[in-house]
């Protein structure tokens, strides 16, 4: 055993609390961190990563707790992932790349349409996109613990079905990221921009006619009740999700800790992502099957239409954020 290391108390005396997801053997805990979620406590997401502190606890005899604190728990947005887990204000927090932009711009390089589709893309494109992304994020004062990613992001909605780009003319679609606005400006329509909370009602208002997500955060969010149809030419990965890790709290971790903290991490990105893909598979069924929406998957020639309506967006993203060496590196690796 690793006995007498002191806890390490995180901002606002959270660090040993009574959070939903928290475990019985908190107070005995050697060194305690809190984790930020982006989802709510039954999301899968979030019990995903439940279930990787659970694993921490375990293999660290209970002398590593990092407790999991839920969407709504702590006083935090999702926009705010890099800079408080930075800050200290917790230890661990959970990044989605679109939401993370404003913080650090090229970490969302991926959420440009059409550029990197699927998770095969992501892996191959990874590398490329830590060796921008690692120099920025330090800077903040974090670094990459491990990496996953949502499934492929598509176009959800009700009313007439878009099948084809034309059908996209005078509509209004809720986006998650601004490059996704640039792209349903190419197709003719325009967008609203809205709280995950307010999607629910915006649709059944005809505020909008569609949000970009996957089956996987659909049927997670409890979205198929409301949707007809969706669009699926796998516009692009939804990731990486970044999982961050304060870097003095992770330097100050005893060696052992540290250690079996890593080894992990390691495990759980790939372990997400398979088991992420394989529940997309299953939750476009229970959409198709359960709530009636249809799926419609366009032809190699719409995508490659649409891909090149978008790539001059690409191009100015990049020189907007200075981007464009990372920008070539991925188009030349996955050959677009």
């Amino acid at each position: 055993m690793r006995g007498g290391w002191k806890h390490l108390l995180s901002a606002g005396g959270l660090a040993v609390g009574a959070g939903l997801l928290a475990s019985p053997g908190d107070v005995e805990a050697k060194v305690t961190w809190d984790y930020f979620m982006i989802a709510g406590i039954t999301h899968p997401v979030t019990v995903n990563l439940k279930e990787f502190t659970d694993e921490v606890r375990k293999r660290t005899d209970g002398e590593l707790d990092i407790v999991v604190r839920p969407a709504g728990e702590l006083p935090f947005r999702a926009t705010e992932a890099v800079t408080i887990a930075g800050q200290g204000q917790v230890q661990m927090s959970s990044g989605y790349a679109g939401f993370i932009s404003g913080s650090v711009p090229v970490a969302a390089i991926t959420g440009n349409p059409f550029l990197v589709r699927t998770y095969e893309d992501l892996e191959k494109v990874w590398p490329i996109i830590d060796k921008y992304t690692a120099p920025e994020f330090e800077k903040a004062g974090v670094k990459t613990l491990f990496w996953w990613s949502w499934p492929e992001q598509n176009l959800y909605g009700r009313g007439a079905p878009i099948k084809a780009l034309e059908d996209f003319r005078g509509r209004k679609f809720r986006v998650t990221d601004p490059k996704q606005a640039a792209m349903i400006e190419a197709f003719g329509a325009s967008t609203v921009s809205l709280t995950t909370a307010e999607v629910p009602v915006a649709m059944e208002r005809g505020l909008m006619e569609g949000v970009f997500t996957a089956s996987f955060n659909a049927v997670g969010a409890k979205w198929g009740e409301f949707l007809e149809w969706a669009w699926l030419p796998d516009i692009h990965i939804g990731g990486p999700n970044y999982e961050f890790v304060n870097i003095q709290a992770y330097n100050d971790l005893p060696e052992e800790l540290r250690k079996t903290l890593d080894e992990v991490a390691a495990e759980w990105g790939p372990k997400t992502n398979a088991k992420f893909q394989a529940m997309e598979a299953g939750d476009r069924k229970t959409l198709e099957e359960e709530h009636g929406v249809t799926l419609f998957t366009p032809s190699e020639e719409q995508v490659a239409e649409a891909t090149e309506l978008v790539k001059p967006n690409w191009d100015a993203w990049a020189a907007e954020h200075g981007a464009e060496d990372a920008l070539k590196e991925i188009r030349e690796a996955l050959g677009r």
